[in-house]
């Protein structure tokens, strides 16, 4: 879409603001994604006292803060010394003042990651628009209108199969034109079944899916690297790093991979910095080469590409930046490592200039402005230098940040400069930072529009959107087919477009791209696909039942999954059983031991669901098996002996009910969930109740719990935790009675 059509479109939906500044900060490394600002006058010195403190808020935590329009954004920790209350929070405070304009809180379900970790990914801002858009913990991407009212969201677990890793780690959303890009490790339905870092491009005004990337091979690690976005030899590439430890570069408006490079054989936390054409990446790891060193940074010039790999130009062995990532300024490479060392390094050939130590570990990176370095590292310490050059610089202010019992109070999130001012989190304070003196300067973007293809040029690429959309039967869904040259540029709607349905999807498309999904009620899924001339441009379709449905399994093939249910093939599949058909969790594979498959969508409510469940045992461990409902996981513990409700699956501080619950391998139960929600972050009841399926159905729920900041909806799905083999049959949801 023409980018004035896009403003369009939104302003439409009466959220649009006035431009915001151009001094403003609204990703987590600035107006170009490098770190560096152009604002003068900042501070040299302050004092967290009132020397050159402006104001403090206790909004602290690991994101790092965009400032954009008037407003200071976090994601963070809410209510962090409450462990009831425990949610995720998405802050918006008064540039000015630090009193806050607007928050919102929702619930932390269906992931490992433990609540000092929540709040890892940083938002981004819009300047034309002034939406914030966030990527949770849970999967959940938001976007928040100025006020704070929610534009859209989506939940990307339920959904598409978006996979949790215990650390924590969240990618930060980069906004390109009309594209809101997200990455994450994925297991999705139909042809995205298999665990890859995949990279999912959104519309920013809807949300709906624009194209899906799967540049890289198995996944070693999450990551929380941040792509960058650069024009190089007249291609719009985005460029980052990837969970199985190579940098690859994509068309933005398609997706198309155009160039990788390997360097660790773990995936990539610090994120690339491109000066020109030259691509910095680093990394703390093994080498993907065999090297005997750990960690390695290298210079690439994406200008020269061979069979798809870019030219090296310089290595630095042994170089362990893992977490934090560069800055390029005047020629020079500034990065800090692992154990919090600060280096500097020639961008030519790689030179150590200097190098000082701030402490013992990093995470947070460094920003420049007004020829001065902001940098703190993980145990509480910030500093200020002043740079000369070449030479070693001049530490101008050093300040420490103590708990009440006098340990490190932690510093995970990078400042921001904005407007003449400088932010900075700690684990607990939002702290800005200023002076009379500073000259807030307007930046100069390095990005220009994209580009659109010249008269004349071929088609190479056919983009159907949306991409990737779940739907349920009778539904109707409008597919778009767009043309785009060799260089990912736009040359317009395709033309002489032949729709077509793939084996597999229940539905019918009319000539104009109208999708109709049949009204069987039975799940399905395939492609939607767009033909014009010699090239093909295709969509993914997953159908999933409405409420009520049944199924027994009988149609499954040996080890196949329902095309459109989210489960890695391998973590779920068709078996048979004593003659008959059943859905097997298998226990093969220890990576895919825990997993939950969802057969519905997200915004479901108000249903009870049902399912047999028969567990084995395998070397004296039994597994753990049951049902979701309502972002609620009721679980049979093997080993424990118990019956568990929980939502947060590693934080049961923040709630948890669990009883003792004998029950034995090998015989069939029948388990049925019943959750009554109230309203929103209002208490809700969940009930379950378990007994031997040839028995009949006991009156009285096993488990009884209250939420007290409860669910009101979620996806229905099937839990399992495989280390032995898990059964489950006659799987029925319908509405609570």
């Amino acid at each position: 879409m023409h980018k004035a059509l896009v403003l369009l479109s939104i302003c439409a939906l009466s959220i649009c603001a006035p431009t915001a500044s151009a001094a403003d900060w609204p990703s987590w490394r600035g107006v170009n994604s490098d770190g560096v600002s152009p604002d003068a006058g900042l501070p040299s010195s302050w004092s967290p006292e009132g020397d050159n403190l402006l104001w403090k808020a206790d909004v602290g935590g690991r994101s790092a803060p965009v400032v954009l329009d008037g407003r200071v954004c976090v994601i963070r920790l809410a209510e962090p010394q409450d462990a009831t209350k425990w949610q995720e929070q998405v802050v918006c405070l008064d540039e000015k003042t630090g009193e806050v304009r607007w928050d919102h809180r929702y619930n932390v379900y269906q992931t490992d990651i433990p609540h000092h970790r929540v709040g890892w990914s940083s938002p981004v801002g819009d300047p034309s628009t002034g939406v914030i858009y966030t990527q949770g913990v849970e999967g959940r991407i938001t976007a928040f209108k100025p006020d704070g009212e929610i534009l859209w969201k989506r939940s990307l677990s339920e959904q598409i199969g978006r996979i949790s890793g215990f650390g924590g780690r969240t990618t930060f959303p980069v906004l390109d034109e009309d594209l809101l890009i997200v990455s994450f490790l994925t297991a999705g339905f139909g042809p995205n079944f298999i665990p890859r870092h995949r990279y999912y491009a959104l519309n920013k005004s809807t949300g709906d899916t624009v194209w899906i990337s799967t540049p890289g091979a198995a996944p070693k690690d999450t990551t929380y690297s941040s792509a960058v976005v650069r024009e190089i030899d007249g291609r719009r590439l985005l460029i980052d790093g990837n969970g199985d430890g190579g940098v690859y570069a994509l068309d933005v408006k398609t997706g198309k991979k155009v160039w990788g490079f390997s360097i660790s054989k773990r995936g990539l936390n610090s994120s690339v910095v491109v000066d020109g054409t030259t691509v910095f990446a680093s990394h703390s790891e093994e080498n993907s080469d065999g090297s005997t060193a750990m960690g390695r940074l290298v210079a690439l010039d994406a200008s020269d590409v061979t069979e798809g790999q870019p030219a090296e130009l310089w290595r630095v062995e042994g170089f362990t930046g893992g977490y934090a990532s560069p800055i390029v300024d005047n020629g020079i490479l500034y990065h800090v490592d692992n154990s919090a060392n600060l280096t500097a390094f020639d961008v030519k050939n790689g030179e150590q200039l200097w190098k000082e130590n701030l402490g013992i570990a990093q995470r947070a990176s460094p920003v420049l402005g007004d020829g001065k370095l902001y940098v703190s590292d993980v145990d509480g310490q910030f500093h200020i230098f002043k740079l000369n050059g070449r030479s070693r610089p001049e530490k101008t202010d050093h300040d420490e940040f103590k708990e009440e019992d006098g340990s490190a109070t932690q510093i995970n999130g990078s400042p921001a400069i904005a407007n003449g001012v400088v932010f900075f989190p700690t684990n607990n304070t939002l702290y800005a930072i200023g002076n009379g003196d500073a000259q807030s300067n307007r930046a100069t973007k390095i990005l220009g529009d994209s580009q659109k293809a010249p008269a004349g040029a071929a088609v190479a690429h056919i983009r159907v959107t949306p991409a990737e959309v779940v739907l349920r039967p009778g539904d109707t869904q409008r597919f778009r087919a767009q043309a785009f040259d060799d260089h990912g540029r736009l040359i317009g709607n395709a033309r002489g477009v032949q729709w077509s349905v793939g084996e597999g999807l229940s539905a019918s498309v009319a000539g104009d791209g109208m999708l109709t999904v049949a009204a069987d009620n039975k799940p399905s899924g395939g492609m939607v696909v767009a033909s014009a001339g010699d090239q093909k441009g295709q969509a993914f379709v997953a159908v999933r039942h409405k409420i009520p449905f049944e199924m027994d399994f009988s149609g499954l093939p040996e080890k196949g999954v329902p095309a459109s249910w989210t489960a890695s093939r391998g973590a779920f599949g068709g078996a048979e059983l004593d003659g008959e058909k059943v859905y097997l969790k298998p226990s093969a594979n220890q990576r895919s031991w825990r997993r939950t498959v969802y057969v519905g969508q997200p915004d479901d409510a108000g249903y009870e669901i049902a399912v047999d469940v028969r567990a084995t045992e395998m070397r004296r461990r039994m597994p753990d098996a049951g049902l979701v409902s309502h972002r609620y996981t009721v679980a049979m513990m093997g080993n424990a002996q118990k019956l568990m409700i929980r939502t947060w699956m590693s934080e049961f501080d923040r709630f948890v009910k669990e009883i003792r619950f004998r029950w034995d391998p090998d015989v069939w139960y029948r388990m049925k969930v019943r959750v009554e929600p109230t309203g929103e972050n209002q208490p809700t009841t969940i009930r379950a109740k378990v007994w031997p399926r040839d028995e009949a159905e006991p009156d009285a729920w096993t488990i009884e719990a209250t939420d007290s900041i409860g669910h009101t909806h979620g996806s229905p799905g099937i839990y399992g935790y495989s280390s032995a083999d898990i059964y489950y049959d006659n799987l029925a949801v319908k509405p609570a009675e």
